[in-house]
C-alpha cells in the first residue's frame, strides 16, 4: 500500500543577515567545532551558515525557521529551539518525536503505538522540511529517521506567513544533511531493552577532483519490542543526496529518501466503565494479536540555486513524496465491565491508503540599501498539491471479550474492499518579507502571504464513482506578521511581534455560505541574549493566542453554524542553551500555559487544550571531564497533571518527573562508548489519558540501553 507522505525540498542554510551580528554569530558557531568544513567562496557579502553538525554544540546562533535566510535567532522575534546533530548523537535521538519531547513549551502525546501527536500552545505544530511546508503531515503520521537531518527548528506560535493555512502551535523545521567537502562518517550500534536493536551508518565524500560533486549516503536498520507484550516494529530507513556546483555561483542537489515501518499497533488501554482507570500490568496489551500498520514513505526531491555578485540568492526547490499505508486492527471499543472483566464490544476494521504530495517552493532573497542603511527582502511562491485514496475493508465488531484474552478476536482482513473515497487539498501562495534596519539596535521586520486553498472529496471503486465534491475554498487569505528586534546591549535584545495563520471551515450559515476561515492571532513579547562569550544562549517569552471565527451552533436554526466561537491561549516560555562552563553542554527550559472558551455554545470558560500540561520543566546536560574519557548526562521532564479525554477526579493524568541518565567513555579520539538509562526511578505515570474504550497509555517504564558510536 503506497501513500507518499508529505514531503518539500530544499531551501538553503545560508543568506544574509545583518553584516555584523550574523558573521558575529557565525564566528562563534565555529568555537569549539568538532569537524572543519570547507569554505564556500561566494562573490559579495558573505553567507551565514546555520549547520549544527560538526560544532559540538547543543545552541544554535543562527536558524532559517524564521525566513528564507539563515539569521542569528536573536534577530527573530519569535521563540525559538533547535535540537543540533550534537544534541541527537549525545542523546541516541533517533524519532521525531523522541527529538520533540526534548523542546521547550511541546507535548507529545502517544496516539497508536506507530505515530504520535505533538502540539505546542494549544493547537498541533505543523511540519516544513528545508523550509518548504507539508500541512498536516506532522501529527498521527511516520517521519523520517533522524539519519537524514542536521537539525530540527522549531518556531512556536502562528507561522502562516510561509506556511499558508495551519493551526497555530508553530512550525517544525527539519534540515536535512548536505554532503561534505572532505571524505567522513560515522557508524552506531545500539541494544537496549525490549530487544531494542539498531544499525546506522553515514558516508559521505567528494565524487571528483575539483571537489565540485558531492555526495552522501545514511542508512538505518532498527528492530525492537515494546514494553507492552506481543508487539514488534521494524524500521528500514535510507537517504542519499548529491551535491553539485556548477560554478561558484551555482550550485544543484538532488536527493531522495526511503523509509518502511511494520508495527504492531497499539492504542492505549480502555478504562472501567464506572470511569476509573484499569489497575493492570504496564505490560498490558488488549490489541488483538493479528493487528499491524505497515508505512512505507519515499521522497525525491531537487533544488537549484544561483548566488549573484551584489548578494542576492535565487532558490527554486521542488519535491514529491508518497506514502503507502496499510491499517489492520482489532480493539477495544467500550469500557471494561469491572463485575465480568470483560469488553462489551471489539471494533475490526482495515483500509489501504495511497497518497502522494508534491510541492514548489521559488524564491529570491537579498540585500538592498535604503536611505542609507542596509535591509534585506525576500519575495516568493510556493505550492502544494496533497492527493490521495483511501479503499476500505469491511468492518464488523465482536462482543463479550475477556480483558485478558485479545487471541480470541477472530482475524479480519483488509481486503476485498467494499467502499473507496478519494480526497485533495491543494493551497499555493506569494509571500514576502522585509528585515529593516531602521537604525543600528532596532530592526524591523515585515511580511504577509496571499494564499490560495481548497479541499475536494469523492467517492472511488469499489463504491459508486463520484465526481469530486468541494468541500473548503478561500482566495486571496492574507496572513501578516510583524516583529521589532531592539538590541539592548551586545548581549541582549528585546522584541515584540504580531503573527497570524488561518484555518478554512466546511461549516455554513442559514445562508448556505460556508463560514469564514478561523484565524490564529497571537501577540509575543520577549528578551533574547547570551552569555559565557558567545557560547551560552537564553530567552524568555509571553504571548497571548486568541483562535476566532470558530464555529459555532447556531442555537436558533439546528443544522447551521455562527462563527462566533473565540479561544484564548496564554503563557509564557523561559529557555537557557549552550555552554555555561568548559565542558559542559545543556539545555534547560520551562513553559507555563493556560486556555479556555472564550466563547462557546457548551463549554464557555471551560479549558480549551486538555493535552498540554500548565507547568512543564524540561533539562539535559551533557558533562565532559577533561583529562579524562568520560562524561555523564542527566535529563529531567517534568510535568504538572493533565486531564486528557478523562473525567476530573476520575480519569486524569497525575504530574510526574522523569529522570534519564548516560554515562559515556571515550574509547578514543572518535569512538564512544554509552549507557543510557530512561526513567531511572521507575516513575510509573500516564504519558496521554483517554476514553472509556481506548488511548490511555502508561508512560514507558525504565529502559537501559548501550551504544557504540564511531566517526572517520
Amino acid at each position: 500500500m503506497r501513500h507518499w507522505l508529505a514531503a518539500s525540498l530544499v531551501a538553503s542554510t545560508a543568506p544574509y543577515a545583518p553584516v555584523s551580528l550574523a558573521e558575529e554569530v557565525a564566528d562563534r558557531a565555529t568555537q569549539g567545532a568538532a569537524a572543519t568544513l570547507r569554505p564556500v567562496t561566494v562573490t559579495g557579502t558573505r553567507p551565514a551558515d546555520a549547520t549544527s553538525e560538526g560544532t559540538g554544540r547543543y545552541d544554535a546562533p543562527l536558524a532559517t525557521v524564521g525566513g528564507k535566510a539563515a539569521v542569528p535567532v536573536r534577530e527573530i522575534p519569535n521563540s525559538v529551539s533547535v535540537i543540533t546533530r550534537q544534541r541527537m548523537d549525545d542523546q541516541n535521538l533517533v524519532r521525531a518525536e523522541d527529538a520533540l519531547v526534548q523542546v521547550t513549551g511541546v507535548t507529545v502525546t502517544p496516539w497508536d503505538g506507530a505515530t504520535y501527536q505533538i502540539r505546542s500552545r494549544g493547537y498541533f505544530l505543523e511540519p516544513s522540511l528545508d523550509g518548504v511546508p507539508a500541512n498536516g503531515s506532522l501529527n498521527a503520521t511516520q517521519q523520517f529517521d533522524l539519519a537524514m537531518f542536521d537539525r530540527i527548528e522549531v518556531l512556536r506560535g502562528p507561522a502562516g506567513l510561509f506556511l499558508g493555512s495551519g493551526q497555530p502551535g508553530g512550525t517544525v523545521n527539519f534540515v536535512r544533511k548536505r554532503a561534505p567537502a572532505e571524505f567522513g562518517g560515522s557508524a552506531a550500534v545500539s541494544y537496549g531493552s525490549w530487544a531494542n536493536r539498531r544499525g546506522e551508518v553515514d558516508l559521505g565524500a567528494p565524487l571528483n577532483a575539483s571537489g565540485s560533486l558531492r555526495g552522501r549516503v545514511a542508512a538505518s536498520l532498527q528492530e525492537r519490542n515494546f514494553h507492552y507484550a506481543g508487539a514488534n516494529n521494524r524500521k528500514r530507513f535510507v537517504y542519499a543526496t548529491l551535491d553539485y556546483d556548477l560554478s561558484p555561483a551555482t550550485s544543484f542537489s538532488l536527493y531522495v529518501a526511503d523509509q518502511d515501518d511494520k508495527t504492531d499497533p497499539f492504542l492505549g488501554l480502555p478504562a472501567y466503565t464506572d470511569g476509573r482507570q484499569l489497575d493492570v500490568r504496564r505490560s498490558t496489551n488488549p490489541m488483538a494479536p493479528w493487528s499491524r500498520y505497515d508505512t512505507r514513505t519515499r521522497m525525491l526531491g531537487a533544488q537549484a540555486e544561483h548566488r549573484l555578485a551584489n548578494g542576492w540568492r535565487m532558490v527554486l526547490q521542488a519535491s514529491r513524496a508518497e506514502r503507502d499505508w496499510r491499517l489492520l486492527d482489532g480493539t477495544p471499543s467500550a469500557g471494561v465491565n469491572p463485575a465480568t472483566g470483560t469488553i462489551a464490544r471489539y471494533s475490526r476494521r482495515g483500509w489501504d491508503d495511497e497518497s502522494s504530495r508534491v510541492a514548489v517552493d521559488a524564491y529570491a532573497t537579498g540585500p538592498f540599501a535604503l536611505l542609507g542603511r542596509r535591509h534585506e527582502a525576500t519575495l516568493g511562491y510556493n505550492s502544494e498539491r496533497y492527493r490521495g485514496e483511501t479503499l476500505y475493508g469491511a468492518s464488523s465488531d465482536i462482543y463479550n471479550v475477556p480483558i485478558g484474552d485479545p487471541g480470541s478476536v477472530p482475524a479480519s482482513s483488509v481486503e476485498p474492499h467494499v467502499r473507496g473515497s478519494g480526497y485533495e487539498t491543494r493551497q499555493s501562495g506569494m509571500y514576502g518579507q522585509l528585515r529593516l534596519s531602521v537604525t543600528d539596535p532596532m530592526t524591523v521586520v515585515l511580511g504577509a502571504r496571499v494564499s490560495r486553498y481548497a479541499t475536494r472529496s469523492r467517492s472511488v471503486a469499489p463504491s459508486v464513482r463520484t465526481d469530486w465534491v468541494e468541500n473548503t475554498r478561500e482566495s486571496g487569505q492574507v496572513t501578516p506578521h510583524a516583529g521589532i528586534v531592539y538590541r539592548l546591549s551586545p548581549r541582549l535584545s528585546a522584541y515584540a511581534s504580531y503573527s497570524e495563520i488561518f484555518m478554512p471551515q466546511s461549516q455554513r450559515d442559514l445562508s448556505g455560505k460556508a463560514l469564514d476561515p478561523r484565524e490564529g492571532k497571537q501577540v509575543e513579547l520577549g528578551v533574547k541574549g547570551d552569555l559565557n562569550g558567545g557560547r551560552l544562549q537564553f530567552s524568555a517569552a509571553v504571548f497571548r493566542t486568541r483562535d476566532v471565527n470558530r464555529s459555532f451552533a447556531d442555537p436558533a436554526n439546528p443544522g447551521f453554524f455562527l462563527q462566533a466561537g473565540e479561544v484564548e491561549v496564554k503563557g509564557g516560555e523561559v529557555e537557557v542553551s549552550g555552554s555555561p562552563l568548559d565542558g559542559l553542554q545543556l539545555t534547560a527550559g520551562y513553559a507555563y500555559l493556560t486556555s479556555s472558551y472564550v466563547v462557546d455554545r457548551n463549554q464557555a470558560g471551560a479549558t480549551f487544550s486538555l493535552f498540554e500540561p500548565r507547568h512543564a520543566v524540561k533539562l539535559y546536560g551533557t558533562q565532559r571531564f577533561a583529562g579524562t574519557p568520560w562524561q555523564a548526562s542527566l535529563g529531567l521532564q517534568v510535568s504538572s497533571a493533565v486531564q486528557g479525554t478523562g473525567v476530573s477526579g476520575v480519569r486524569e493524568g497525575h504530574g510526574y518527573a522523569i529522570v534519564n541518565t548516560q554515562l559515556g567513555y571515550r574509547v578514543d579520539a572518535d569512538t564512544m562508548l554509552a549507557l543510557s538509562v530512561n526513567n531511572l526511578l521507575d516513575r510509573r505515570y500516564y504519558a496521554r489519558v483517554g476514553t472509556l474504550s481506548n488511548y490511555n497509555f502508561y508512560g514507558e517504564p525504565r529502559s537501559v540501553a548501550l551504544t557504540l558510536r564511531t566517526r572517520f
